[in-house]
């Protein structure tokens, strides 16, 4: 079975900038993952559970309260392999 995501407000982009320790599904520093409402893909689900909210806000069009409204850093929340993302909102 083919599954087709909608294409719904903006794209958002998960950017793995940081690893301590060794991510359990083996994520590393430079990969991307695209995400929304609907795809959480090979990202971590653990993770994924987290962010979900932010991901939401940021793929229609709200913004972070402070700093740039457009980029924000979250830390898996496995305390012993953290893993450091950026959610970066890509503008059309």
């Amino acid at each position: 079975m083919a599954v087709s995501y909608p294409s719904i407000g903006h794209k958002v982009i998960a950017k793995v900038v940081d690893v301590k320790g060794k991510c359990t599904i083996g994520m590393q520093v430079g990969d991307e993952f695209e995400l929304s409402i609907h795809k959480c893909g090979d990202f971590c689900g653990y993770f994924y559970h987290n962010i979900f909210n932010w991901i939401c806000m940021l793929q229609f069009g709200g913004t972070f309260p402070m700093g740039d409204p457009d980029k924000m850093e979250w830390v898996c929340p496995n305390a012993q392999n953290q893993v450091k993302i950026q959610l970066i909102r890509q503008k059309d």
